[in-house]
């Protein structure tokens, strides 16, 4: 693993280190891969989980989610209704089964629910097709924008310290240690 390869998994996982949203989506050369998961499976004991979603091709996504907020989020009564609805049901670990399956497919949207966007949102962009929203960042938002800025804000000053940690010499663990 080169420090290129570890800078970007601090830029684009920042925000699941640091506990801002639930998870975050990485896509990684299908020759770091295992690599990559090797890396980041040294961080279970920090609440950081990994789930390979439908590798295939040249490319992979890994989800990177902070364990104790996704289940938060999976067992909120509204968001557990919306993805029963789509065929989600059991256990955490079973619901990332099904996402990995139906990534395979296509992208699904609900994958927002598993990256830490409002519910709102998520069903807004569903319904919409993308359009229509108030307010576009990290993701389009259909429902309350202040809240959202906050958050992406919250994104940007994560990203800005890890990065700033890696790039002052700090090691890839101490950094995501540090959260």
């Amino acid at each position: 693993m080169t420090p290129r390869d570890e800078r970007k998994i601090l830029n684009q996982c920042a925000a699941a280190f640091a506990g801002v949203k639930s998870g975050s989506l990485l896509k990684v050369d299908r020759m770091v891969c295992n690599d990559t998961l090797e890396l980041l499976s040294s961080f279970e004991n920090k609440d950081v989980g990994t789930k390979l979603l439908c590798p295939s091709g040249s490319s992979f996504l890994i989800l990177v989610y902070r364990r104790r907020m996704l289940e938060e989020t999976l067992k909120d009564r509204d968001t557990a209704e919306f993805l029963r609805g789509m065929g989600y049901d059991g256990s955490m670990s079973e619901m990332l089964d099904r996402l990995s399956k139906r990534m395979c497919e296509n992208i699904q949207h609900e994958l927002g629910i598993f990256l830490g966007y409002p519910l709102c949102d998520v069903k807004g962009f569903m319904e919409n097709r993308g359009n229509g929203y108030k307010l576009s960042g990290c993701w389009k938002v259909y429902g309350d924008t202040k809240m959202a800025e906050r958050v992406f804000a919250r994104i940007k000053v994560s990203r800005r310290n890890c990065l700033r940690m890696y790039d002052a010499g700090l090691s890839f663990r101490t950094v995501v240690s540090a959260f």
